[in-house]
């Protein structure tokens, strides 16, 4: 069985390389710095490790390099890339708001979620990613622009609760100092709230950031636009995340969708904000992004200065955010096109 290295902690990396190749514990950190900080494509680059070493690593070990299909950058900047990994097609996306630079990254190929405004929920699920395919987009991200990756949000295609074991190690490794270190205050982990999901999270004891797609504050709308929300309950996630709070010291941000005649009314802005009083939170408001073959609709700009204006004195945070990246289908819930090209056969 050929290992795939990206996807390996430190701790595993040295394990395996000094109880299964009988190696010295000080080759992991030659080995790391070579994969995460120099983040080489080939074992013959890496110049300090002997020649039968790097031979033994050929025949046992890989390192994942996606294959970037497609590159589109939009009007405004934000880049989408199509890349091929092993597993199949995928999406992540760059988002350049100087002086951050935010690389969104997909940790599954489709979603099994089903959200019915998302292209990705009508993708359908067609498996996890492994870690080192998470890890491998962010380097390719990495290696396209001369500015540094200062954030990454778990957000592109796929629910990384559904795939943790993946998106802990990916987790571990994006943020450790001997490799591409981007801090943990700099990492955000997306969900729609499945059980036992967040309590995985704060379980790590780190400091990454939590972002909760909420939608709804009513149970019922939120069922319909998440399906998965039947299997917990609003009150049970609002629980999730007070502990996920209390024990981070952070504030959650609760993600919420505008959709014309759905979520935008004043009784559903009130819902919202009952709902947010007393959780330490952010809500950051978006406009729907149109997905062809579905109906849902965004709503009108009175509409939406509306529901912000009825939210802004009766909550800690909101947040207005302008989607990025729709022009090019780069946008939140417009990502998985490539995943429904395959299964139909087409370009």
């Amino acid at each position: 069985m050929v290992v795939k290295l990206l996807g390996m902690t430190f701790t595993e990396l040295q394990n395996w390389l000094v109880n299964e190749l009988h190696q010295k514990p000080f080759r992991a950190k030659q080995l790391f710095t070579w994969l995460h900080f120099r983040r080489v494509a080939s074992f013959d680059e890496m110049t300090n490790l002997s020649l039968k070493f790097r031979n033994t690593l050929k025949a046992t070990a890989e390192i994942v390099h996606p294959e970037q299909v497609d590159r589109i950058e939009s009007e405004e900047g934000t880049v989408k890339y199509l890349l091929k990994l092993p597993g199949g097609p995928a999406e992540a996306v760059l988002i350049p708001e100087p002086p951050r630079f935010t690389a969104c990254l997909s940790t599954q190929y489709g979603c099994r979620m089903g959200c019915t405004f998302c292209m990705t929920g009508k993708a359908g699920f067609h498996g996890n990613m492994t870690s080192d395919e998470i890890v491998a987009q962010l380097y390719t991200i990495s290696d396209t622009t001369d500015q540094r990756i200062s954030n990454v949000v778990l957000m592109g295609m796929g629910e990384p609760m559904d795939n943790w074991n993946a998106v802990e190690n990916a987790l571990n490794i994006i943020s450790d100092d001997r490799g591409i270190c981007i801090g943990q205050r700099k990492i955000t982990v997306s969900t729609v709230g499945v059980p036992g999901g967040i309590r995985k999270l704060v379980d790590m004891e780190k400091q990454y950031g939590l972002a909760v797609s909420l939608h709804s504050a009513v149970q019922s709308t939120r069922e319909l636009l998440i399906p998965a929300a039947r299997a917990i309950s609003l009150s049970e996630l609002r629980k999730d995340m007070l502990e996920y709070t209390g024990t981070t010291g952070r504030r959650v941000t609760l993600e919420y969708c505008l959709i014309e005649g759905v979520n935008d009314s004043i009784d559903q802005a009130e819902a919202l904000a009952d709902y947010s009083r007393g959780l330490p939170c952010k809500i950051n408001l978006l406009v729907y992004n149109p997905v062809p073959g579905l109906d849902w609709k965004p709503p009108t700009e009175e509409t939406v200065d509306r529901f912000t204006e009825y939210l802004y004195p009766r909550c800690q945070a909101v947040t207005l955010r302008r989607s990025r990246g729709g022009d090019v289908a780069g946008a939140c819930g417009q990502l998985g096109a490539s995943i429904l090209t395959k299964e139909n056969g087409t370009r």
